[in-house]
Formats: structure tokens, sequence, C-alpha cells
């Protein structure tokens, strides 16, 4: 049985939770820390608590560290982790810098554990079956991409909240948001050549180069472009999170259409050509769940034991935090930036 603890018992922290339940049989959760001494009250009595962080590792019984803390905690509890001798999940987005995902990496590789980045989408069913769909050739030959995800900030976090305050938080809504969407199209396009990035900073609540708006033109490895939007103070946004790629023999989206939501295709080899059906994701990833964190905590879980790397290890996240790094780049230079 892995023994699991979890620093911080906001949503994320929760959704890890629920994860470790649902795989009772092989891990489960011994400790849980929070400094909120009003959140660690609603677990008292279900698991051992912990207000101190050195109190948390000094006396917590457990293998693995999973941290869903603020970003400008995931380097420095990451590395303690670490050095604990625990292996770490930690949540997106793995660190602020390319410096801190280094840091990071060197820790884990010093003490010979295992170091995870929780980019959930890369473990949801429909997100491996556009990555597979796109890679039968179904589609073509892949010739642009649109995502966005946009969501208002303050129905979820208060005025003066870490998150607003890109110092902190590493940047805006790229960051704190859309880096679902940035690791997701790597994982299902592929890399990027070129990036032109344009911001806005008209959020009152937001300091330190926060932005709430951003736009984000791209130029893939394999000759797309793309298009992404995102934004953290939207008006009650329609749609919320959504993926297009376009080939030129068929077009594959996320999203909602006739009033249900998930992955739709329309393509040469389909029997009507013109209509858009829904995809069975569990055709293209079978075995998985619904809940992305239970599929990510167990491929964390066997990662461990199996000593391999995980999909989303250091080194791969790393990349991720590299083009964001690039993409504040070109909205600070006001240029195309070539990565």
């Amino acid at each position: 049985m892995m023994k699991f603890g979890l620093v911080g018992l906001g949503w994320p922290g929760q959704q890890h939770i629920q994860a470790i339940e649902n795989h009772s049989e092989i891990m489960e959760l011994t400790a849980v820390c929070d400094a909120d001494e009003s959140k660690l009250n609603n677990w008292s009595g279900t698991y051992p608590t912990f207000s101190s962080i050195n109190d948390f590792f000094a006396n917590g019984e457990m293998d693995a560290v999973i941290l869903a803390v603020p970003h400008h905690l995931h380097e420095p509890l990451a590395i303690q982790a670490l050095n604990n001798g625990k292996h770490v999940l930690v949540e997106k987005p793995m660190a602020r810098t390319s410096q801190e995902c280094s840091n990071m990496i060197e820790a884990a590789e010093a003490n010979n554990r295992t170091l995870m980045i929780a980019q959930n989408w890369r473990y949801t069913p429909w997100c491996i079956a556009a990555k597979k769909i796109i890679q039968s050739g179904e589609l073509g030959k892949i010739q642009a991409v649109r995502t966005e995800w946009l969501l208002n900030f303050r129905d979820s976090f208060p005025k003066g909240s870490w998150i607003y305050n890109g110092e902190l938080a590493g940047g805006g809504a790229i960051t704190s948001l859309a880096i679902h969407n940035v690791d997701a199209l790597r994982f299902i396009i592929g890399e990027v050549t070129e990036i032109f990035t344009q911001a806005l900073y008209t959020d009152d609540w937001s300091t330190n180069k926060a932005e709430n708006w951003a736009m984000c033109q791209l130029k893939f490895r394999n000759g797309a472009i793309g298009h992404l939007f995102t934004g953290y103070t939207p008006y009650n946004p329609p749609e919320h999170e959504v993926l297009y790629v376009y080939g030129d023999q068929g077009t594959l989206f996320f999203g909602e259409y006739q009033n249900e939501r998930g992955l739709w295709i329309c393509s040469e080899t389909r029997k009507d050509k013109e209509k858009y059906e829904k995809v069975d994701s569990n055709q293209y990833a079978k075995k998985l769940h619904q809940h992305p964190q239970t599929n990510q905590i167990l491929h964390f879980y066997e990662s461990i034991k199996s000593v391999k790397r995980p999909e989303t290890d250091g080194i791969e996240a790393s990349k991720t935090i590299r083009l964001v790094e690039m993409m504040y780049e070109s909205s600070n230079k006001h240029k195309n930036v070539n990565v």
C-alpha cells in the first residue's frame, strides 16, 4: 500500500483526495497539510492533519507527496519533499520559471525520486483520443489549430488572492489558466517554433504584470498555424475550454455541439462526410476514468513502482514552462519570438 501526503486542501487538492480514494486498494492518504486551520478542520478525524509544513514532513507517514499549493511554493516545497526522500506530484504549472524547473529536476535526480507534474488534460480520454486520431492521419495534414479557455476567476478567488499577483503566480491568464491549453497543444499537435503574443492588463484586482487577457499566434514545427485565446475576467463566457484542429481531410474539435459536450469529428473517411459525429473516446483510451486526476494518480503510482519516466515528468513539463516564458517575452517585446 503506497502512502500519500497532500499539501493544499483547496479544489485541486480535493480532486487528488478523490483520486486516491478511487484507488483505495493500492494507495491511501495518510497526512494532509494546510496553513488554513478552517480547511484542516473539515478533514480532522478523517486523516492526520498538519498546519506546519516542517511538522508534516517530520511526523507525517508517507512515500509520496502531492503539492496543490500557490505557484510560488511549487519549487521550494517540491525540493523540500524530494530532499526528504519523497516522490512528488506537483500541480500545474510546474513552476514560475525555467530556472525553478531546473532546480526541481536536479533535486529529483539527486535524490533518485520521481517528479511528476499534474498536467491533467494529458490524462483525459478525449485528449488522448484526439492525439491518436491525429496520429492516425485521418485528418490529413494538420493546417491550423485554435484553442481557448475563458473563466472568470472572481467566482473562485477573492480580491487580494495570490493568483492576481504576477510575481507570485508567475504571470496571469496564460500561466494560471491556459497552461492546460499550452501543454495540450504540445502534446497533441507538436512543438512550437514561432510565437506572437498580445496581452491586456485591464483588471484592477491584478498586479505585477498579471495579464487578464492574452492572444497568442503560433507556428508549429509541422507547418501548422495556431491561435490561443485566454482570459480570467470575461463576463459570463458561453464557452470556457475548447480545441479545434483543422486538417486538409477533416476537422476535429472538443466542445459543445448539439447541446452535448465532447470530442467531435468530420472527415473524408467517415460514412457521412458532411456530418459531425461524436467520438467514442473510450475506444482510444480504454480503461481510463472520466475523472482525469484518478488516471493521473494511477500513472504516478505505476511510474514509481516500475521506476519509469512519467508522461509529464519534470523535463517534459519544463518545456511547457519555457514556451510560456517565450509567450511573455513576445508580449513584452511586442514582436515575434522564435523558439
